[in-house]
Order: C-alpha cells, then sequence, then structure tokens
C-alpha cells in the first residue's frame, strides 16, 4: 500500500476538484466548493497505489473566517472518498497536513467543520486539535453552526 500526495494543478484540474467534493460532501450542496473557491486553496490530492481517495484545501496566514492570521495554515477542507473511510485514511491525511504546515514553519493549524461532524471532530481531537469556538449559522441546508478547531505547533 503505497499512499502518496500531490499538489492539484490549478486551473486545469478544478473540475476534478468539483467532482470530488460533490462526491464527498454532495450530502451537504450548500458545503461544495465552486471553481471560484477552489481557485483560491492550494489543494492537494491524496491517492492510494495511484488511485485519487482524498482531498486537502488550504489557505495561508488566515483565520477560518478571512481575517488576516500571520503563520496559521487553515485547513479550507479534508475529504476521503466515502469508500474508503473508516479504514484509517482520515488519519493518515491529518498527519500529513501536520507535517505540510510543520514544514511551513506555521505556529498554528486552524479548521472547521459541521458541529455534528462528531467522525472528523474526533480524528482532530486525536491529533492535538482543540475547540475554539462555535459559529452560529455557519452552514446551511441545514442550518448549523461550525466547531472551529485549532492545533497550536
Amino acid at each position: 500500500m503505497r499512499i502518496e500526495f500531490s499538489k492539484a494543478s490549478v486551473p486545469q484540474e478544478i473540475d476534478a476538484l468539483c467532482e470530488f467534493d460533490k462526491i464527498v460532501f454532495g450530502a451537504y450542496s450548500s458545503d461544495l466548493f465552486d471553481k471560484e473557491d477552489w481557485a483560491e486553496y492550494d489543494s492537494y490530492w491524496m491517492a492510494l497505489d495511484g488511485k485519487t481517495i482524498g482531498c486537502s484545501a488550504f489557505a495561508y496566514d488566515i483565520d477560518f473566517d478571512g481575517t488576516s492570521r500571520p503563520n496559521c495554515l487553515y485547513i479550507a477542507s479534508t475529504g476521503i472518498l466515502p469508500e474508503y473511510q473508516g479504514q484509517g485514511f482520515g488519519s493518515k491525511q491529518k498527519q500529513w497536513q501536520i507535517d505540510f504546515a510543520r514544514h511551513r514553519h506555521c505556529k498554528t493549524i486552524v479548521t472547521n467543520m459541521r458541529q455534528s461532524n462528531v467522525r472528523v471532530i474526533r480524528l482532530n481531537a486525536k491529533f492535538g486539535f482543540t475547540q475554539r469556538e462555535t459559529s452560529p449559522g455557519y452552514y446551511s441546508d441545514p442550518d448549523e453552526a461550525a466547531l472551529v478547531m485549532e492545533l497550536r505547533m
């Protein structure tokens, strides 16, 4: 089993990023990134033996709400294809994200998720992320607060 991470080529792979997003997060259509969103992020594919199974999207020096925050890596999206979830690939991706931030000398990593996304909350907590705040009404369809978590490096 060989896991590799590679940078997504934008704009060439924006359609593939949008399609991946639909597969992973399609149950919440209002959460999907559009082409303009993907163009703003630095995105990376996760491949297992050459097959794309995951994707991460980052922004640098900003907080989850878009405010300036030097030396902060914002993880805007973490996704694993449904058929690969629950098999430890989320942990491998999360460790890679942390290593990615360390390599870039980030002081903090921040991410947010639906308050009901218990699996991702537990995954982040396993790696030392702590709850910082909730942001009511952050998500729609259905309306839900975002749980904001961060890891100080």
